[in-house]
């Protein structure tokens, strides 16, 4: 924390060691700035008061934003419910698309995200952004759902080749691939649930 708040201070123009020393004879290691007195609190803002107000404020929003909690869109848990989500978000597109279903612990789904746009036949996906954004969401885990405009719900070759390299990949990366859907208007198709993968 020390050189995010020596930052915070270079970028004010404020001489950041001198304020970096002062903020931490306020607060030491692990200080919980939510449990602060006010004594403390005047007593820091008085040093240098624009500036060090202004940091408190962004340190307390930063604690809230921290303790929020992804808010839960359905639990993944069972693969009907998942497959008729997805169906109700994609199953009516002309065009291919690759989503995204972020997972907690629990495997509830805490995020959906269109990672790819294709042709009415076809999309290429990138693994690597897959992964990306379930690791910048700090994901337990993904699901991946697309959908078939032709309303074809059996995997091609190609469809099963790209999950069984995302389920290798995840594996490796400790962010597990639990399943992966095929999507359409009247249906949907689980690969752990036909194949056991």
């Amino acid at each position: 924390m020390k050189n995010q708040v020596f930052s915070f201070y270079e970028s004010l123009g404020e001489d950041a060691r001198q304020q970096t020393d002062i903020f931490e004879l306020y607060f030491p290691s692990g200080y919980d700035f939510l449990e602060m007195d006010q004594d403390t609190k005047e007593d820091f803002i008085s040093e240098n008061p624009r500036v060090n107000k202004a940091l408190l404020h962004a340190l307390y929003a930063g604690q809230k934003m921290n303790q929020y909690a992804r808010r839960i869109l359905i639990s993944a848990k069972h693969s009907e419910s998942f497959g008729r989500f997805a169906q109700a978000e994609m199953g009516h597109l002309k065009q291919e698309q690759v989503c995204l279903a972020l997972l907690n612990t629990q495997l509830d789904m805490i995020g959906w995200e269109v990672v790819f746009v294709g042709t009415l036949t076809e999309v290429s996906a990138s693994p690597r952004e897959i992964f990306q954004r379930a690791m910048l969401a700090n994901a337990y885990g993904i699901m991946l759902a697309h959908n078939h405009p032709s309303g074809n719900v059996l995997p091609s070759e190609a469809d099963r080749q790209f999950t069984k390299r995302l389920k290798s990949l995840g594996h490796q990366l400790g962010l597990p691939l639990i399943d992966s859907f095929i999507i359409t208007k009247s249906s949907y198709w689980s690969f752990f649930e036909e194949e056991g993968d």
